[in-house]
């Protein structure tokens, strides 16, 4: 009886004998061997014209649909599987659930075809529509970004052609999901990143993102990923996205100190604004949070997203000029360096939290342009990114350079000093706000 095999090649050189060779383990793979023993040849020699494999026969667009569906099958199922061991949501299950159904859906679509099993093309077609409606629940569930005028926290865009993509994975996917998935992809690729740091920080962010779900303006605003995944594939991703949190008992008509935050590197997470938001309800100030792709301010166009949030967010609720507060995390520190280098506000004082300086902007540059502002720099004694000497070396510049500085080091702390140490650097940054906006500021530690 000959072989039927269901898989086409990706090429017209089937005939080599690497090719002859792959073919004969999908198909065995596939579980569409008939127990003989046959050798690569063989297995070429007994492929009907109608099989997944090339022959002179297939026409050409059945020929390009079925290697779509193996070239489908072969990403996507992969990536549910990843999805199913990393996420940690109902909707995060559904939906890796649902990518695997549509990905292994048409393969076995194909197969009963190909085989003549009703059993199988009914089932390839059963899971391909439920792989369909899996998406579908998610989409409904999915926050659309929209909060009524009245909420405290607003995603917003400060550009006309800024808007969410209702069928990215940014939006699809919770973002303690999609953290979970990058806690995973930096183990795997970041030495520097271990284990017992994943453990750590996948404790902290469960617990303030069941926290969020508990408070409807946080769950609606969405989130601000899908700008990363955008830069990840060279596409477009500086669409002016914000995040802006006005606390409840702010009067929105009269001039308010605000905190500009910049996002470190993996993208504007929504646990840092809702970290700040605590502040911000003590202090009556509010939060102004550009979105930059993956973090990478230095690149074009950084410091203008960082002025047109601040422009926009003005429009809804009047910002005081003399007391904006710029404050960058991480990779956040670049955007800070840029602070003034293009017209726009004047910061009342700069605020570097576990930050990476920027490599082509040396410290008495700033300090020259920044002209005797005060400066707050918290970091980690432990981090291994951002080395305490490397801080205290650039902080000791920008002092010699006439800028009014104060340093904070936190003995023992990594570079995720934000969550394990959030309580103390927010009572830090908000004793340094609050002294500043009244003509000093606190002692060094």
């Amino acid at each position: 009886m000959a072989l039927r095999l269901n898989v086409m090649a990706l090429g017209m050189g089937m005939q080599r004998r690497g090719n002859a060779f792959l073919s004969l383990i999908i198909g065995r793979i596939l579980g569409m061997h008939n127990g003989k023993s046959s050798s690569p040849g063989h297995i070429l020699r007994c492929v009907p014209s109608t099989g997944l494999i090339a022959s002179p026969k297939m026409s050409s667009p059945l020929a390009l649909l079925k290697s779509f569906v193996l070239i489908l099958a072969l990403v996507v199922l992969p990536m549910a599987l990843f999805g199913l061991c990393c996420t940690v949501t109902w909707q995060g299950r559904l939906l890796s659930v649902s990518g695997g159904m549509l990905g292994l859906g048409p393969l076995l679509w194909c197969i009963g075809h190909e085989r003549e099993s009703q059993f199988q093309e009914r089932l390839g077609k059963i899971m391909l529509l439920a792989g369909i409606g899996g998406f579908a629940l998610v989409d409904l569930r999915a926050p659309d970004g929209h909060t009524a005028e009245s909420a405290r926290i607003h995603a917003r865009y400060s550009t006309n052609s800024g808007r969410p993509i209702r069928w990215s994975v940014g939006r699809l996917l919770p973002e303690i999901d999609q953290i979970h998935l990058g806690y995973a992809a930096a183990v795997a690729f970041d030495p520097l990143f271990t284990q017992q740091q994943r453990t750590d920080l996948s404790a902290m962010t469960d617990s303030m993102y069941a926290e969020m779900a508990a408070d409807a303006d946080f769950t609606a605003v969405g989130s601000a990923l899908s700008s990363i995944y955008r830069e990840i594939c060279f596409e477009e991703f500086r669409d002016g996205h914000y995040f802006h949190y006005i606390p409840a008992n702010v009067d929105r008509s009269k001039p308010t100190p605000a905190l500009v935050f910049l996002h470190g590197s993996g993208g504007n997470f929504k646990a840092y604004i809702w970290l700040l938001s605590k502040m911000a309800d003590e202090l009556g100030i509010t939060i102004i949070a550009p979105s930059f792709g993956l973090g990478n301010w230095e690149k074009r166009g950084g410091y203008e997203t960082i002025t047109r949030a601040i422009a926009d967010a003005g429009k809804h609720a009047a910002i005081d000029p003399d007391h904006i507060h710029l404050m960058g995390l991480s990779n956040g520190g670049k955007g800070l360096c840029l602070a003034e280098t293009a017209a726009g506000p004047k910061f009342h004082s700069l605020i570097f939290l576990s930050a990476v300086w920027h490599d082509r902007i040396r410290p008495r540059e700033l300090a020259a342009r920044l002209q005797q502002r005060r400066i707050l720099i918290l970091s980690g004694g432990s981090d291994d990114r951002v080395p305490w000497d490397y801080v205290a070396g650039y902080a000791e510049k920008l002092k010699s350079g006439g800028l009014d500085v104060t340093t904070h080091c936190f003995d023992g702390e990594d570079h995720f000093l934000f969550f394990r140490q959030r309580s103390e650097v927010l009572q830090l940054v908000a004793r340094w706000i609050a002294a500043a906006s009244e003509g000093h500021i606190p002692t060094q530690h």
